[in-house]
């Protein structure tokens, strides 16, 4: 139920767990400024009693914030800053507030470049253009690998920072280091004055980091649950990471507000090998901060041959502004970005309740309209069993999505379709155990159509049965050959081995093969029964859905095998459709298979149709695909974008319990090439009509 044809970015193919998206979070706020007690001493620590208020605060805040974030993201299913932020849907201002948020994320790698230098400064007196340098170095390596190197840093950092940052606070906090005669005046930032307004200046500026990198995390985690949860639990560490950084630097106040990275200094005092351990980790801690914040400003750099070269450009300047000073941009930057940063709060908090309340409206609705349409009809399908294949046809599939089923030939016996790749070693094993009950081999396989839920087993078939004949289009053939396809592949089985919660399933796309091409009127012989009747196959190439689709009629039992170019069966009042190439191609199919002679239809993710529903079938497909049409061309006549149609299209056609067959990332990428599909039509049309005026 999704496109393979064209390719994907390797990114999109991590799926996250619970603890990956905590560490993500903490990794995006534990920087330099948070873990070299910078922060922590600037924001709360100089207000004495008051500060373990200010951190109980940013705590409670760090969690609902980001989890709001997060569900937003999920929802919305994008990472897209302006999408996330700003309620109501309004386009010019999604576009200012992702710009906005990305300037805002450019200039965190201004204050790390300043920290990379401050740090080769105190801990090795050093030039601080050095540390500046390698910083930004690091920075452009890591990001032009995209989201899952990213990834991969905290992964592998994150553990051992925090680990080190706890053991050095709790070290100090313990031991009661003798106070240093340090002549300093312990005050707040002229622009912080106080412990209320300096704690919300805090979180606020941190949202500026927090809502990108958690938004990408959590539409990259397996589940809604590892989404939310782990930013909760991120949110939740971070709190008490600021608690014992705090209990630390109020040993020594004076000497805290002293230095510019005051922690490394604490661990300088513990001894030279701690002060040392904790240089380098806040290096990485300087790195890691850096590279996830510039990653969310390279999303908004427009992809092509020249993005790379943008990114390095963008480093560059970021470096040279960093040469300020540390100090200088936690104590004055900080805040002003502070200031700007309730605006963003005041509207994520905003479009969290609104998209809340929306999902809450759209379960009512659903519930409300399946009650009063309740009727004669549906009762009649609620009692149809629709997993009772007729003979010689045996339900073999693995799990959700699309089904597998073995066709019991006279001599051949041949497997229609594969189902997903999470699913296949059930899959494979239900066809173990018919084969050996049957005393048969597999010999064939046939494929309705290349996308990832329909031959995502088809790999784990070919390395269990390797001599078996796979048969498929022309077009399938050539979906197989490309890596760009097979990526997609992948990354929409490992989502939906995520969405399942499936775990430690190696998603294959390889092998892949096509060894018959089939065409419109083939047939594919199965031999020859007992009393001489001869059992064949007959293809009928049905495009719309895609361009490798194929529906098949088993004879002489008039078993029809229909493909998603008429649709997914899902009440006796609605089909799901999937006109990805052309509606009216899907059309023209639902009314040419309509017209043959088949005594069972079989629906693609629904099973056996109810015979006294066959014609019903086609016609309410040729309804519901005219609507949609004409639903998505009237968006596009009035000029509305892509993301407006998207998010039109979703309020109208992803109802309650469509996610359990089909993820969501695969419903927008579906729906996304319909609406291109129309808009090109709909640009043919009128440079047409502008001609004709001429």
């Amino acid at each position: 139920m999704i496109n393979n044809d064209s390719g994907g970015k390797k990114s999109g193919a991590l799926k996250l767990n619970f603890f990956h998206v905590a560490l993500m979070y903490v990794g995006t706020i534990m920087g330099a400024g948070f873990a070299s007690g910078r922060e922590i001493w600037q924001f709360f620590g100089v207000f004495g009693k008051y500060a373990p208020v200010g951190v109980l605060l940013v705590g409670m805040l760090f969690i609902l914030l980001g989890m709001m974030a997060s569900y937003n993201a999920r929802k919305l299913g994008t990472n897209d800053m302006g999408r996330v932020i700003v309620p109501g849907g309004n386009q010019k201002l999604i576009r200012f507030v992702g710009y906005f948020m990305a300037v805002m994320l450019f200039t965190v790698l201004v204050t790390m470049t300043a920290a990379g230098g401050a740090l080769f400064y105190q801990q090795f007196g050093l030039n601080r253009i050095l540390g500046g340098l390698l910083i930004a170095f690091l920075v452009i390596i890591t990001v032009l690998g995209e989201f899952e190197r990213v990834s991969h840093v905290f992964r592998y950092i994150m553990p051992v920072l925090s680990g080190v940052v706890v053991i050095t606070s709790l070290m100090v906090s313990i031991l009661s280091l003798k106070p240093t005669e340090v002549a300093q005046t312990v005050e707040p930032s002229p622009m912080a004055p106080n412990w209320f307004l300096a704690a919300l200046l805090y979180i606020s500026y941190n949202i500026l980091a927090l809502v990108p990198m958690v938004a990408t995390a959590s539409v990259s985690a397996r589940s809604d649950r590892d989404a939310v949860g782990g930013t909760a639990l991120g949110g939740a560490f971070l709190g008490l990471l600021a608690f014992l950084l705090l209990t630390a630097l109020q040993q020594d106040m004076p000497y805290s507000q002293a230095l510019d990275m005051p922690m490394l200094g604490y661990a300088g005092r513990l001894s030279p090998a701690m002060a040392t351990l904790y240089g380098v980790v806040l290096f990485c801690a300087i790195y890691s901060s850096a590279t996830s914040n510039f990653y969310g400003f390279t999303t908004k750099l427009k992809d092509g041959p020249k993005k790379s070269r943008n990114v390095i450009i963008a480093v560059i300047l970021g470096f040279l502004l960093g040469l300020v000073g540390f100090k200088n941009v936690v104590a004055f930057m900080f805040p002003m970005e502070g200031f700007l940063g309730f605006v963003i709060i005041a509207m994520l908090i905003l479009n969290f309740f609104q998209i809340r309340n929306a999902e809450k409206k759209r379960r009512v609705s659903d519930d409300c309209h399946m009650k009063t349409e309740e009727s004669d009809i549906f009762q009649d399908f609620e009692h149809h069993d629709r997993t009772d294949y007729p003979a010689p046809v045996m339900r073999v599939t693995g799990g959700k999505g699309g089904e597998a089923l073995l066709i019991l030939g006279p001599e051949k016996t041949c497997l229609y379709d594969a189902g997903m790749a999470c699913f296949a070693d059930k899959l494979t094993e239900n066809i173990d155990s018919v084969l050996k009950e049957k005393k048969r081999t597999l010999d064939l396989v046939i494929l309705s159509h290349t996308h990832y839920d329909h031959i995502g087993g088809l790999p784990y078939i070919l390395e269990r049965w390797p001599e078996v004949q796979v048969c498929a289009s022309e077009k399938a053939k050539k979906v197989f050959e490309s890596s760009g396809a097979k990526q997609t592949m992948k990354k929409l089985g490992e989502y939906a081995a995520g969405n399942y919660e499936i775990d430690g399933k190696e998603i294959m796309v390889n092998p892949l093969r096509v060894d018959r091409i089939l065409h419109d009127g083939d047939r594919i012989d199965l031999g020859i029964t007992e009393n001489g009747q001869r059992s064949w196959i007959e293809v009928l190439e049905t495009k719309g859905h895609t361009d490798c689709a194929l529906t098949y009629l088993l004879q002489p039992e008039k078993i029809l095998f229909t493909c998603e170019s008429t649709g997914v069966l899902v009440s006796p009042d609605h089909i799901d459709v999937s006109a990805l190439k052309d509606f009216d191609e899907t059309i023209r199919v639902a009314e040419r298979l309509k017209k043959l002679d088949f005594r069972f239809l079989i629906s693609p993710h629904y099973g056996v149709v109810p015979a006294w529903f066959h014609d019903r079938y086609f016609d309410l497909y040729i309804e519901e695909a005219g609507k949609e049409k004409a639903f998505i061309r009237d968006l596009v006549e009035k000029g509305k974008t892509m993301e407006e149609i998207l998010q039109a299209h979703r309020q109208v056609y992803w109802k309650t319990g469509r996610g359990d067959e089909q993820p969501f990332a695969a419903y927008r990428m579906n729906t996304e090439a319909e609406v291109k599909q129309i808009m090109t039509e709909y640009a043919r049309m009128d440079s047409s009509e502008n001609i004709l005026n001429i």
